[in-house]
């Protein structure tokens, strides 16, 4: 089946994969890389503990990453994002046959090897980061988003960054971007800071988010506990949001309806905020419906459907199926929606 009509399929069969809401409409299942070369066996995942983290306060230096003990917080430039080191390893990607929720396509597990030291934004990129690149580059947001109206999901011309809808703060993560303008603000950023700023691949941000966990969240298995790790579909949003009678909730409450500031609930053991909860974020890969020849080193896959690309972590909107590390989701590289937000990575 071609990508663009699975990402149509009709709301009987995302019921069947365990949504009720109608956001979910454009959600699809892929499948799981295949397995890492055997010369990258031995790298394990170094997990560093939030509380080890120290700022780096010095100008960039080249090869900066390299020297730079894992967990180290720095930013490049003062307008530049916060930035946590990620160490190298390997990690299985994918979900356990007995993980609840699970979907097709996920249990394959292959082992993927991440050879070298690389930077992770320790936040989404907030809406004062973004109005800041929109402001020095110029970039266009113009052609709408879409938007949960409280009786159906539709684009609206008059809904943007600046306003997707609901109330922000500035320090909310930006949504209402899609997959270009995000690459956009990390070209911005690259030529502003005179570092490689990109988007996380598909196989580095599950890496990252994982934080050497074993588990489908970074609290464990039970959806219910979320609430102080990620701001979700739940009470709040049962309450305030108008029209989910629908919608599948967490049995939590983690007190916001819409975004919350970034950096509003625990950190994962990298040290990273939001990885799951929030807004989806746009990785930088193609979408590949199949996984044979994905490279086995974590790096992006340029080939496949590069009109779709694939997103991860779930937002703000989502039921419990879909806030998993394995859950992933695909549509347009020019599509802007309301809970769809990014964060950065960062190479030598």
């Amino acid at each position: 089946m071609g990508t663009r009509i699975l990402r149509w399929l009709p709301a009987v069969l995302l019921l069947a994969l365990g949504s009720s809401h109608v956001l979910a409409q454009q959600r699809v299942l892929g499948v799981a890389p295949p397995e890492a070369s055997e010369q990258h066996a031995t790298l394990v995942p170094v997990v560093v503990a939030p509380t080890t983290v120290q700022t780096l306060q010095r100008a960039p230096q080249p090869d900066d990453l390299q020297r730079l003990a894992a967990g180290t917080v720095f930013r490049d430039c003062a307008d530049c994002p916060e930035v946590v080191v990620i160490p190298p390893g390997n990690f299985t990607m994918g979900s356990p046959e007995n993980e609840a929720g699970q979907k097709d396509g996920e249990g394959l597990q292959p082992s993927v090897a991440i050879p070298s030291v690389f930077a992770v934004g320790k936040y989404e990129v907030t809406k004062a980061q973004f109005a800041r690149f929109v402001q020095e580059s110029g970039h266009s947001v113009s052609g709408g988003c879409f938007v949960w109206s409280g009786s159906k999901y539709e684009q609206d011309a008059s809904k943007d960054w600046r306003n997707p809808g609901f109330a922000q703060t500035d320090n909310d993560p930006v949504v209402c971007v899609n997959w270009n303008d995000a690459k956009a603000y990390t070209e911005w950023l690259t030529k502003k800071a005179g570092k490689r700023y990109r988007l996380p691949t598909e196989a580095e941000w599950e890496y990252a988010a994982r934080a050497g966990s074993q588990t489908s969240r970074p609290w464990g298995d039970n959806p219910s506990d979320a609430c102080r790790y990620a701001n979700v579909a739940d009470a709040t949003a049962k309450r305030d949001v108008p029209g989910t009678a629908s919608w599948t909730f967490h049995e939590c409450n983690d007190k916001h309806a819409y975004t919350a500031p970034v950096g509003s609930y625990e950190p994962n053991a990298f040290g990273l905020y939001d990885m799951l909860g929030n807004a989806w974020e746009w990785t930088d890969d193609c979408l590949n419906e199949e996984y044979a020849g994905a490279p086995a080193d974590g790096r992006d896959w340029p080939s496949g459907d590069c009109g779709l690309r694939v997103l991860r972590g779930g937002g703000w909107v989502d039921s419990p199926a879909f806030v998993r590390y394995d859950f992933r989701f695909f549509i347009g590289s020019d599509d802007r929606d309301f809970y769809i937000g990014f964060r950065v990575a960062r190479t030598d």
